[in-house]
């Protein structure tokens, strides 16, 4: 009988398991809930991938959201991984009581280890199950995988591209001049390049205009250019051209006019009538250094147009009434050509023995170009900064001279234009004359900066021209810039692409042209590296103590826990009742002496280490023995497949009292028969 009173329906319930044997076999709870979280947890990873990968290059809105999203992501992957290695860990510690004898307190650690990681302090728990140890560390040490993934989606500054087409792109459009009259302002209206006068400013039968000045606008233009020492840009254009909020670059191709500059002499010393009748300088090359003291010489007005070609009134119309007018009235006969002479200082020593080591200091290199007006195709780059246009000239196609004459100069400056055929008339050509007095304007108000003369008093120099206000000219040295005609050919294009700043300008037109559009946007960035340093190592490690976890439960021939049930049903020995006596309470501090003795999950011996045979009941026939926690010197090691129950004290009990319940069930049969 048992020696606690207990109620009716444990006894019966003592009663149904004394016929019981300890079944073996792996139930499929453990192993899957094991598998199932590792596969979970890497699943979960892949999804933080994809998760980051979509969000990479788009716009950074919502990144609070974003954010909490990338660190559910990494705790449900830290959760279902530890989750995994912990079951896992629970079979590695079970099959370590059973080949290992340690103390109570290193049983405590092993148990302990995830929830506690003051347990790690136990060297005896490290040095006796190194692998479980490993394994409840790797619990600790998952977790850090939640910190460094969601930091591997940051946001950035990047530049969106959109290759697109750009509508109202101003550009130049020099034809309009050549079909405006200033009378009728409801055509083209807007700013002239230049100004007229006319023979009637009524337009009666007969009348013509013609060419006076370039206008207040183009001058102001061209000042601008000169004096910024840049294309003149504003605001207005480049909105105008590009949607608000991008920047845009777009090219741009156009007719104007252009300088063709080509260099006619260089370092030579020649006499000026030679190099005049070989080459037609017009001015005295040897007043340039370093025969002379010029640094600097233009020529810009041969066979300039003439103004006033006859007096005018007020209203710009000829004095003289009714025609004849004088035949040459208005007519473009030639375009100047731009004839410049300058020095370069070498900085370089003259040789001793050199005829101009006592003027300068250094050698003066004498350069002549000329420079022709001609009607230019430009292909242009543009870009629009924050609406701020600006742009630069890719290539230039020279076409044909505007006004395809030859200048002969005779005696005092004066001279003669041919062949005649080619002058371009206001009465007869009228569409043809309008569209070179645009280009002529131009470059008029080109040649006011070029002409003059810069001359080197030693101490000192002496500029008599407006090109010294120019990024023609040196500032530090006052010299003219080494590449000159170059220069000079940009400076003019400069002018031109100013006028693309104007929209009030008759000349002045829009077009739609491929663009690429960029802006500077915050988007998400994404570095895959840093969240797969961190998954990367934990799903390895997970893994792996899986692995771990599935062969000690097939080694140990069942699936365990460390639930209260397991431990119950473990503990149950004699031996750690008497061990026990006084601390049944479980509270600390908890005896030392218990602390220190060492225990093994195995078979525990009883009286002999030889099992009995039973008969009867549940058992069945075999050996029976009983497995729990106890002493080194009281268990023997667990085999696989064996046939265990419990202690056999209740094994005894229990079969005690099924054959005195079969007797009396006997003799009440008995009875019956008799009655």
């Amino acid at each position: 009988m048992s020696r606690f009173r207990s109620d009716p329906d444990t006894q019966s319930l003592v009663a149904k398991r004394a016929a019981e044997v300890a079944q073996w076999g792996v139930h499929w709870a453990s192993p899957v809930i094991m598998v199932s979280l590792f596969v979970m947890g890497v699943a979960a990873a892949i999804g933080h991938h994809h998760f980051y990968a979509s969000l990479a290059g788009q716009p950074a809105v919502d990144q609070v959201k974003m954010g909490r999203f990338g660190v559910a992501f990494a705790f449900f992957v830290k959760a279902t991984l530890v989750g995994s290695v912990v079951v896992s860990y629970r079979q590695r510690i079970w099959h370590t009581f059973r080949s290992k004898a340690m103390t109570v307190s290193a049983i405590d650690g092993l148990f302990a280890a995830c929830e506690d990681p003051t347990e790690f302090r136990k060297w005896e728990m490290i040095k006796n199950a190194k692998l479980a140890t490993f394994m409840a560390l790797a619990t600790w040490l998952i977790p850090l995988a939640a910190v460094l993934s969601p930091a591997s989606l940051t946001s950035e500054i990047a530049i969106k591209r959109n290759e697109t087409l750009c509508s109202s792109v101003p550009t130049l459009n020099f034809t309009r001049e050549s079909f405006n009259n200033f009378r009728n302002t409801k055509d083209y209206p807007g700013y002239q390049l230049m100004y007229w006068n006319t023979t009637d400013i009524n337009a009666t039968a007969g009348y013509f205009d013609y060419y006076d000045q370039p206008s207040k606008a183009a001058s102001k233009l061209s000042m601008l250019s000169a004096y910024t020492k840049r294309p003149v840009n504003v605001v207005e254009t480049g909105h105008r051209s590009c949607e608000a909020g991008w920047n845009c670059t777009y090219p741009l191709e156009f007719k104007g006019p252009g300088y063709k500059c080509t260099e006619v002499a260089s370092g030579l010393y020649l006499d000026h009538d030679e190099l005049e009748s070989a080459t037609g300088v017009p001015f005295n090359t040897s007043e340039l250094a370093p025969k002379g003291r010029l640094i600097y010489m233009a020529e810009v007005e041969q066979g300039e147009y003439i103004r006033p070609q006859v007096p005018t009134g007020s209203n710009g119309q000829p004095l003289q009434k009714k025609p004849p007018y004088p035949p040459h009235l208005g007519v473009f006969e030639t375009e100047p050509v731009i004839w410049i002479g300058y020095a370069i200082d070498t900085g370089e020593a003259w040789p001793a023995d050199s005829p101009y080591a006592a003027t300068w200091s250094t050698v003066r290199i004498p350069k002549i170009f000329k420079c022709e007006h001609y009607e230019t195709v430009y292909k242009v780059s543009l870009t629009s900064v924050d609406g701020i246009q600006s742009g630069h000239v890719t290539s230039r196609t020279f076409l044909h001279p505007i006004i395809d004459t030859t200048w002969h100069r005779g005696p005092n400056g004066s001279g003669t234009a041919h062949p005649t055929t080619n002058f371009v008339r206001p009465n007869t050509d009228v569409y043809r004359y309008k569209l070179v007095a645009a280009y002529h304007a131009l470059g008029r108000l080109l040649r006011n900066f070029l002409a003059g003369t810069i001359t080197d008093e030693g101490v000192y120099k002496l500029t008599r021209s407006a090109i010294s206000d120019t990024r023609l000219i040196d500032q530090r040295i006052s010299y003219p810039v080494p590449d000159l005609m170059a220069q000079i050919q940009s400076v003019y294009e400069d002018m031109i692409l100013t006028l693309l700043s104007e929209p009030h300008l008759i000349i002045a037109d829009n077009v739609s042209v491929p663009c690429t559009k960029e802006r500077a946007v915050n988007v998400y960035k994404y570095y895959p590296g840093g969240l797969w340093v961190g998954y990367a190592a934990v799903v390895f490690v997970a893994g792996v103590f899986l692995v771990v976890g599935g062969m000690s439960m097939y080694s140990n021939g069942v699936a365990s826990d460390t639930l209260f049930s397991r431990i119950m049903v473990t503990t149950r020995n004699p031996t750690i009742d008497h061990l026990s006596v006084g601390a049944c309470l479980g509270s600390d501090p908890f005896p030392e002496e218990l602390r220190r003795t060492k225990l093994r999950f195995g078979v525990l011996l009883e009286e002999a280490d030889e099992a009995e045979v039973y008969g009867g009941g549940g058992l069945g026939i075999g050996k029976i023995e009983h497995v729990s926690f106890g002493t080194v010197g009281e268990t023997k090691k667990i085999v696989k497949f064996g046939r265990y129950a419990g202690l056999r004290e209740w094994r005894q009990q229990d079969t005690s009292e099924d054959e005195a319940r079969r007797s009396l069930l006997d003799a009440d049969d008995d009875c019956n028969s008799a009655g």
